[in-house]
């Protein structure tokens, strides 16, 4: 089982999926060749197609770049899902059922999901309908936002006062207190109260998941309050986690994955998002006001091989412009960043000049390494002066340290060494101190953001409706405990192992060969152990449990942890199913657990002399037998208690 999909139900989705339809639907020409169809890779720009497509087995390989994979993990690859998440988009496609799994929240998500569905468009025809609305569509005639980019977008605007959204969910069968959990109301806090209604008075932008489902909002103030922020953002729900949402992610990931360079834009807001989109720049995304997390950078490393980022040219957009393009660096991401003139924004700039001056300013974007030379130079009395020298270089080594491919890091150092007129082994020394002094740090857990007292609601209505970090739920669950941290990193195989579970996360099938054949005491490393386990929490909740075990991380434990992330990434497909590869990992980590065993028995005794030779007999056996042998030597090691 997958993702909480059992064997049969994917095998029969991938029946029903004519994978050269499924590849053709995304924009990719597929030819036939002889026998064969052949296509120029989605994954990589190239002219003469080495894009394989094998019908009849259901397979896909590119003898360029080595992709290689299914229906389903093609479908992963373009629109940035999880394995569950293309599979059911496909099933949905394909006319198959999946049947959940038993989930007594399901049912509560399923509502909140046709609720904002429901929502978005109710907030739309206010804006078109309502008298008290006309600030709004002014506004948005003042920023050249027309009636098709309102549908297309579904811009809507929130009535003032909790009673419109009453009478609203009593005529389409929803509780009030559903309102609440999908945080667009705040219940009554006194008697006679009715309560309070967080995006009131308000020009409102639909806020999407990546699969394209309405899970949150964002308010923008439309009549300037003393003590009321510009923006109101939902809080997290059931539904919506920030951390997992960029606003135009659901439009750009199919064609960021499709594109020449496969190179996102990330923008600041949700009109910069729009006016790009409405302009052609489809590959637009934006953090829409939060900031930008780890996670964030996954989710457009799924789709995308670069970056151009588009902020505003002050103190903080510079700030925001350097920590994002650090985090995306960490994902082995080439940077590029456009300043734009004049102070504009990509909205401003776009209202003023076509789309083809925008394109040509993305052309001749220049380094993340040239744009933090010139701000830091630019905070500078003397940027000449040795001093000035040192804290520059300094700074923009910090950024480059959190970049793991040492050709992008080398080519990045020859350019900050250009630009800073210094030698380049000078800055490559530099930079392998600054790494290893980021390897060494800790990384303390942030700590949670208070929440406002209920009874302080109206007080602090606009902190706490916007950007209050996510606390987790308390599920009941401890956060993971960090693993013991050995002063050697794990075994290779053991890491190959650990890369290859991170790119299957969520498989049930994997995590029951795990339970029943890979015992904690086959790893050599504490490290392997405590991932292995907290991966397998994972599969068996599907859930992503790998933010918290990251946070208890420290030192070289969080570098090994890092380094997996990144391997996972780069993990080529193979022709072998992940049973298979699964069965060959079984096998290779046992002889190694063997081997260790056997290599650790005293010499000169006989009975470690008899369980010498029975362990040289199982070693030969296991790296020679068939899987459901191999199976059953397993459980016989285990009975036999040669290992723990």
């Amino acid at each position: 089982m997958a993702g909480g999909i059992t064997e049969s139900v994917i095998e029969e989705i991938k029946a029903r999926v004519d994978l050269a339809e499924l590849i053709s639907s995304y924009g990719v020409q597929v030819r036939h060749a002889g026998t064969s169809l052949k296509a120029c890779c989605p994954f990589h720009h190239e002219k003469t197609p080495s894009f394989n497509i094998n019908q009849n087995k259901g397979f896909y390989h590119c003898f360029g770049c080595g992709e290689s994979g299914d229906a389903i993990k093609f479908v992963m690859k373009m629109d940035g899902l999880s394995f569950p998440e293309a599979a059911k988009k496909l099933a949905a496609q394909c006319g198959v059922t999946i049947a959940e799994k038993a989930d007594p929240e399901a049912g509560r998500r399923k509502r909140l999901y046709a609720l904002m569905a429901e929502l978005a468009q109710f907030y739309h025809r206010c804006l078109l309908k309502m008298k008290e609305a006309q600030l709004a569509r002014d506004y948005l005639a003042g920023r050249a936002l027309d009636g098709k980019v309102q549908e297309d977008f579904v811009i809507g605007y929130a009535p003032n006062g909790v009673g419109p959204m009453l009478k609203w969910a009593e005529k389409y069968g929803y509780m009030p207190e559903e309102l609440e959990a999908a945080g667009v109301i705040k219940g009554p806090s006194r008697p006679g109260d009715l309560g309070y209604h967080r995006f009131g008075g308000r020009l409102m932008f639909t806020v999407k998941d990546k699969q394209g489902r309405v899970v949150a909002f964002s308010g923008r103030q439309l009549v300037e309050k003393k003590n009321s922020g510009k923006y109101v953002n939902s809080p997290e729900t059931a539904i919506f986690k920030k951390s997992n949402v960029l606003f135009g992610f659901d439009r750009a990931a199919g064609n960021i994955a499709r594109a020449p360079h496969r190179e996102v834009i990330c923008c600041e807001g949700q009109i910069d998002t729009i006016r790009l989109h409405v302009n052609g720049f489809n590959t637009a995304v934006a953090s829409q006001g939060t900031a930008f997390t780890e996670e964030h950078a996954k989710m457009i490393r799924r789709v995308a091989d670069a970056a151009v980022l588009m902020y505003d040219d002050d103190a903080a957009g510079h700030k925001a412009t350097i920590k994002v393009a650090g985090m995306l660096l960490a994902m082995e991401m080439p940077v590029r960043v456009v300043s734009l003139p004049d102070g504009d924004d990509p909205d401003s700039y776009l209202r003023r000049h076509s789309a083809a001056d925008l394109q040509s300013l993305i052309d001749r974007a220049e380094s993340i390494v040239s744009f933090q030379c010139r701000v830091e130079r630019a905070k500078e009395e003397n940027p000449t002066s040795i001093d000035a020298v040192t804290r520059v270089s300094r700074a923009v080594l910090a950024t480059l340290a959190a970049c793991p491919s040492a050709i992008l890091r080398a080519s990045l150092t020859d350019e900050a060494a250009r630009l800073l007129g210094l030698p380049v082994a000078a800055l490559t020394e530099e930079l392998a101190r600054a790494k290893a002094s980021s390897a060494a740090a800790p990384h303390p857990k942030p700590a949670p953001a208070p929440r406002p007292a209920e009874e302080a609601f109206d007080a602090y209505e606009e902190d706490f409706g916007g950007d209050v970090p996510f606390e987790p739920a308390d599920d009941g669950d401890a956060p993971a405990p960090e693993p013991p941290v050995q002063a050697v990193p794990p075994p290779e195989r053991e890491f190959a192992l650990m890369a290859f579970l991170m790119a299957n996360e969520y498989d049930r099938t994997l995590d029951g060969m795990v339970g029943d054949y890979l015992p904690a005491d086959v790893f050599a490393h504490d490290f392997t152990r405590g991932f292995v386990a907290t991966w397998r929490d994972e599969a068996a909740r599907g859930e992503d449990l790998f933010a918290a075990y990251a946070d208890g991380l420290s030192g070289a434990a969080r570098g090994w942890f890092d380094r997996l992330l990144l391997e996972a990434e780069r993990t080529q497909a193979s022709c072998l199913s992940a049973t298979d590869i699964l069965q060959d990992f079984v096998r290779a980590l046992w002889c190694d657990c063997l081997r260790r065993v056997r290599g650790g028995l005293p010499s000169g005794d006989p009975a470690a002399e008899a369980r010498r030779m029975r362990l040289s007999m199982d070693l030969k056996q296991l790296q020679q037998a068939r899987w459901n042998t191999v199976k059953q030597m397993v459980r016989d090691i285990l009975a036999r208690k040669e290992i723990g």
